[in-house]
């Protein structure tokens, strides 16, 4: 096992920069996902890494060792892809064991990894089936296998339980985790799926047009995003304009100390999320609104609640709420986040 480093690492198609001075490093035994939206550069990373792309500028380092000018083979990563790509005319056993044949594994050592392997994906018993014999959730499980059974010092997976329904993506995350935790093999993990990637990680990195815009644990991604962008892609909703003025940060719906800001009179975007946001009836809150609508999402209700010329949307456990009906906001202070305006005026 090594670690993963990525330098200054720029790709192009053609004319147009995909990723553009990416800078990564998984540490040894870390699982790490690459999060971000469709389109925005992530498999590219991944292929890059694999030597399926060659970069435009950068360096990519394997165990220490500088692999960017590597044959995909001598790279010592493998990837897992988002389709199977199982051979179906091979049982699970002999789909395994391709990668080790054409390492030229003699058939003792093959046969022991393989058996091995077979037990850590949960697939003892199905070494003789077919791929077309298998649910979606067990040939996912052939293709980690293929991968594991190589003993990779960084494994890659590309959206691996994107095509797997909502049960048996939960089960796969968990074995995964499972299989990671075990192995401490080094991981980056591709997703769009921001839940996903907050669960089975070590470390979060976003990527967003082709920029990494935050990395970190999933908890400060999420509590403590860098920025407003950062901010809506986990989810959250609500924005204030304000301007600081003597360590305070001041709109026409809340006065929040900000000792950290610099300065007076510049301008700011506050940011709370729906569920740190206090919703009652009849409580003395600080703000009136009106419920313009609620969505019941099982767990939790979605409300959005119109105040003055705001609107904000809350999370609550609470059902009990009606449209057109009239409550009190409290926004706590310690959850509120103040980050700079891209443009600021005195």
């Amino acid at each position: 096992m090594g670690d993963l480093i990525l330098k200054n690492l720029t790709i192009r198609y053609g004319g147009e920069t995909v990723v553009n001075d990416f800078n990564l490093e998984v540490r040894n035994g870390e699982m790490v996902s690459l999060l971000g939206p469709s389109g925005t550069g992530k498999t590219t990373v991944l292929k890059t890494i694999a030597g399926l792309i060659k970069p435009s500028k950068g360096e990519i380092f394997i165990d220490g060792q500088p692999v960017h000018d590597l044959a995909p083979e001598k790279r010592s990563a493998v990837m897992v892809f988002q389709k199977t790509l199982l051979f179906p005319f091979l049982n699970v056993e002999q789909n395994i064991a391709f990668g080790l044949r054409m390492q030229g594994h003699k058939e003792a050592d093959a046969r022991r990894r393989i058996e091995q392997i077979l037990q850590l994906t949960e697939l003892t018993g199905l070494g003789r089936r077919k791929v077309h014999q298998l649910s979606g959730g067990q040939q996912q499980r052939v293709s980690l296998a293929r991968a594991l059974v190589l003993k990779p010092a960084v494994l890659l997976l590309d959206e691996p339980l994107s095509n797997l329904d909502a049960n048996l993506r939960q089960q796969m995350r968990e074995l995964i985790q499972d299989i990671q935790a075990e192995t401490r093999i080094t991981t980056l993990f591709v997703t769009h799926d921001q839940a996903e990637a907050l669960m089975i990680s070590h470390r979060v990195c976003l990527l967003l047009n082709g920029r990494l815009r935050q990395t970190g644990k999933p908890r400060e991604l999420f509590y403590l995003p860098a920025d407003p962008e950062v901010a809506r892609f986990f989810g959250g909703c609500n924005f204030i304009q304000g301007r600081v003025k003597n360590g305070v940060f001041r709109s026409e719906f809340c006065n929040v100390p900000v000792p950290q800001a610099n300065g007076n009179g510049h301008l700011r975007t506050a940011t709370i999320r729906p569920e740190d946001i206090l919703l009652s009836p009849d409580a003395n809150y600080d703000l009136h609104g009106k419920i313009a609508k609620t969505n019941f999402e099982g767990s939790a209700t979605r409300i959005w609640v119109n105040c003055r010329e705001n609107r904000f949307v809350v999370l609550t456990s609470d059902n009990d709420y009606t449209p057109g009906q009239s409550v009190r906001i409290h926004l706590p202070p310690d959850k509120i986040r103040i980050f700079p305006c891209e443009t600021e005026s005195a």
